[in-house]
């Protein structure tokens, strides 16, 4: 009798066949810089490939500069059914009692970059939300 492996399925794009390949993150790498100068949250990101892992390093804004959060894996997806070309990602940043999850979509050269951001400090400062736009 032939063996099948069973998948789980929550929604119909589950159903989508299995792809021999990696996810060619190309399309989203190098220097990204928020289209808002004068923004309070992200002012660039750099996306790198390091032995095939996706590597972000962002840079928070600040009156003094920028400042570096350092650098995290970021998880490739594919934007359709069998596409192994990178349309996103998202990271975990946790920064001395701060937890940021970046969640982000590439389309027509602009990176859209989501921010869900809480604190884990005790602080009681309550947890917040950005949605910013980036270019090359």
């Amino acid at each position: 009798m032939e063996s099948t492996k069973q998948f789980t399925k929550y929604m119909k794009a589950d159903e989508r066949p299995s792809v021999d390949g990696s996810i060619d993150v190309s399309s989203v790498l190098g220097e990204w810089f928020n289209t808002k100068p004068d923004t309070n949250y992200i002012k660039k990101v750099i996306l790198s490939d390091r032995n095939g892992s996706l590597i972000i390093n962002a840079y928070g804004a600040s009156d003094g500069g920028l400042i570096d959060w350092g650098e995290a894996e970021a998880i490739p997806y594919g934007s359709g059914i069998s596409s192994l070309m990178a349309a996103g990602f998202h990271a975990l940043f946790t920064l001395d009692g701060i937890e940021t999850h970046l969640v982000s979509n590439q389309k027509l050269s602009i990176l859209c970059i989501q921010s869900y951001t809480r604190y884990l400090d005790g602080s009681g400062r309550i947890g917040h939300f950005s949605r910013e736009f980036f270019h090359r």
